[in-house]
């Protein structure tokens, strides 16, 4: 049951990593690594979008029994990919995910051990089998899932409806507000808000997000009955705000800078997240130079509430969703790890990511496009967990300590 697979807040801060020493942050930066890396893969085998949602939410799932320290996250995410291909009728050969698995891993580990050396397809193909049954097993085999997308055009609709607009400006509507409820839970396929709430609960809250970002409804707008107007959406108002909290995590730390944020995607991630208020001051003490430079700024967490992130890429045409299995896929080549870690598929005229909502001139990452600034503002894809010592270890990676093991981000 899905069910099974809703975590509190506790639950999420006490998974196997954190038991083997590592920190919350560092376990979200490598989820979502693990998840670029399923974007990229799903990319070059040409996979559904859905297929690639589905690869984000086994892995999720299956880091909820299992440490990130003791299984590679990059073997983990082909074998959820191979699983998603399947899950969503679209499956692969084995041969052709180890190639892609290969050179994916090459690009995002460069000048790395990986990257090196020479890897035979076979022996990797029986590697991701071989991973894809300990992912089997991990998840009970339930590979059955209720993606949000498809409760989108249903909610949108009673919402569109209560404005009373002609047909051509309903159309224009209902299909403006669905591209950004998309976006919003394309962008938050990294975080782990799928295993906070239920599908449908996610789906509604996307919608009420939508419908307050850049005032796409008014906020006069009531129901006949003179409610407010998402209680057309069918969801009690403390889950839409649970569900936005979850969602705009995508946009906060440790994922995004949340100070150099659009204007409007800013003000909603300020509305849910507000910043915590800055103590008064103690008592003036004297403080040396050197203590004052190592003290640490604060650092507000992901996770305040609860979390969520990326979503399956629209088609060019608006109120279609990636569930309709008819949206365009963009195969792209692999760049550089100067690019944005999330490459976003280019979609004309509404953009599938929020994050894609801002073009400029050249050709910067989509997330570059947001920041206005080099992709330095994202944290890199490459590096991989590893037990061995800082002085071993390359000099790209942090290397981190925990309680039990070492490990690098």
């Amino acid at each position: 049951m899905s069910s099974d697979w809703i975590f509190t807040e506790l639950e999420l801060r006490s998974t196997p990593s954190q038991k083997d020493g590592m920190k919350f942050a560092d376990e979200l930066v490598l989820r979502r690594k693990a998840c670029d890396f399923i974007e990229k893969m799903a990319k070059s085998l040409d996979l559904p979008k859905l297929a690639q949602i589905s690869a984000d939410n086994y892995l999720h799932r299956f880091y909820m029994r299992q440490s990130l320290v003791r299984y590679d996250k990059y073997l983990v995410a082909a074998a959820c990919v191979l699983l998603g291909s399947k899950a969503e009728e679209s499956p692969k050969k084995i041969g052709h995910v180890a190639k892609e698995y290969i050179s994916v891993r090459k690009i995002v580990e460069k000048e790395q051990v990986f990257a090196i050396q020479k890897h035979d397809p076979q022996v990797i193909a029986g590697k991701i089998i071989s991973m894809e049954g300990v992912v089997l097993h991990n998840m009970s085999y339930e590979l059955t899932l209720s993606h949000p997308y498809k409760f989108i055009n249903e909610k949108v609709d009673k919402v569109v409806r209560l404005q009373q607009l002609s047909e051509r400006d309903a159309k224009s509507q209902s299909g403006k507000i669905k591209q950004v409820a998309w976006s919003f839970l394309n962008d938050s396929a990294y975080t782990v808000a799928c295993m906070r709430l239920e599908s449908v609960d996610l789906a509604a809250g996307a919608v009420y997000l939508a419908g307050l970002y850049e005032s796409y409804v008014p906020e006069d707008l009531c129901t006949v009955n003179g409610l407010p107007w998402w209680s057309a959406l069918a969801t009690p108002l403390h889950t839409l705000q649970d569900a936005a909290r979850f969602l705009l995590n995508a946009y906060t730390a440790p994922y995004i800078k949340t100070n150099v944020l659009a204007a409007g995607l800013s003000k909603l991630v300020y509305t849910f997240h507000p910043p915590k208020p800055i103590e008064s001051p103690a008592p003036c003490v004297e403080m040396d130079v050197e203590e004052q430079e190592h003290q640490n700024p604060m650092v507000s967490s992901p996770m305040d509430s609860t979390v969520c992130v990326t979503s399956p890429e629209c088609s060019s045409s608006q109120g279609r969703s990636p569930y309709d299995h008819d949206f365009d896929h963009d195969v792209k080549s692999h760049k550089d790890s100067e690019e944005s870690p999330r490459e976003m598929a280019q979609v004309p005229a509404t953009p599938a990511s929020l994050l894609d909502s801002f073009p400029i001139a050249n050709d910067s990452s989509s997330a570059d496009k947001l920041l206005g600034s080099t992709a330095a503002l994202r944290a890199s894809t490459t590096g991989r967990l590893s037990r061995k010592r800082g002085k071993d270890a390359t000099s790209e990676n942090m290397i981190c300590s925990g309680k039990k093991f070492k490990y690098c981000l």
